[in-house]
């Protein structure tokens, strides 16, 4: 049998189990998926054992997509650009990282037909999300984007890291100006998924019509992105989509095929 994890902290709000359970018993694979709650301090441990028990891959969430590129052995190479992993394939005695989410995003776009090309950007939040939703904005050639977080230091880390990949865009640290027009808004903080975040960036978001709004959470508990826009989407084709990529690394094929879209949609719903 093949054993796979979820891993992250909190843990509980997951629905990866769930959806890699109907996957596996659709495909008829001999294989089981888990959560499992890991702290920051214990995730080095955690990946040693996952390592040496017979542990075929799994998939990371909140907060550990960056620290956990400190423990692969082999990165792709939109992982290493981001330095955010969400995805871990155990072979061999080698741990190979990606990051899936960059898929599955582009994904988003091309799914619900979102044209970036050319426009003006907000971001919420600077956590791996935050690094893989700006780098795939810089390849779709937006104009601008600006980071609104909590936590600047972590944003100014953005801008340097992703410094060399510009190719033109503008990425710069949120400023509030009297006037915004023509603007997307992208969140990638948890704010709407989870019940104890702090809210007070909502503060902070210009009150405007947004041209499109995107919250890549799959999971919408707390509606605090209550502003009008052109279009909104929520994250539920990100999530399939980058589950639907570590099942093809996993299993080194195309197996992903073999299932109906659709269908793993309804299981969100």
């Amino acid at each position: 049998m093949n054993n796979f994890f979820v891993i992250g902290n909190p843990i509980k709000h997951s629905s990866s189990p769930m959806l890699f359970q109907y996957i596996f018993k659709k495909l008829d694979i001999d294989a089981s998926y888990s959560s499992k709650l890991v702290t920051s301090e214990y995730l080095e441990k955690t990946l040693m054992n996952f390592k040496n028990n017979n542990v075929s891959g799994i998939n990371i969430t909140m907060p550990l997509k960056s620290k956990s590129i400190e423990f692969v052995d082999q990165i792709e190479n939109n992982a290493r650009i981001t330095k955010s992993i969400n995805c871990l394939h155990f072979k061999d005695d080698i741990i190979k990282g990606y990051n899936n989410d960059y898929y599955g995003f582009n994904k988003l776009l091309k799914t619900n037909k979102l044209k970036l090309e050319s426009s003006n950007n907000i971001i919420l939040g600077s956590g791996g999300s935050a690094r893989t939703i700006i780098l795939s904005l810089i390849k779709h050639k937006v104009k601008s984007i600006q980071i609104l977080s909590r936590n600047k230091e972590s944003a100014m880390e953005i801008i340097d890291d992703l410094q060399p990949n510009l190719q033109g865009t503008s990425l710069k640290i949120f400023e509030k100006k009297l006037e915004f027009k023509n603007y997307n808004l992208i969140n990638c903080t948890p704010i709407t998924l989870l019940g104890n975040s702090d809210i007070s960036i909502i503060s902070k978001i210009p009150k405007i019509d947004y041209k499109i709004l995107i919250d890549i959470n799959y999971k919408i508990k707390n509606n605090f992105l209550n502003f009008s826009a052109n279009k909104i989407v929520d994250g539920k084709s990100m999530f399939i989509y980058q589950a639907l990529k570590s099942l093809d690394i996993w299993f080194e094929s195309n197996i992903s095929n073999k299932l109906d879209y659709k269908q793993l949609e309804k299981l969100l719903c």
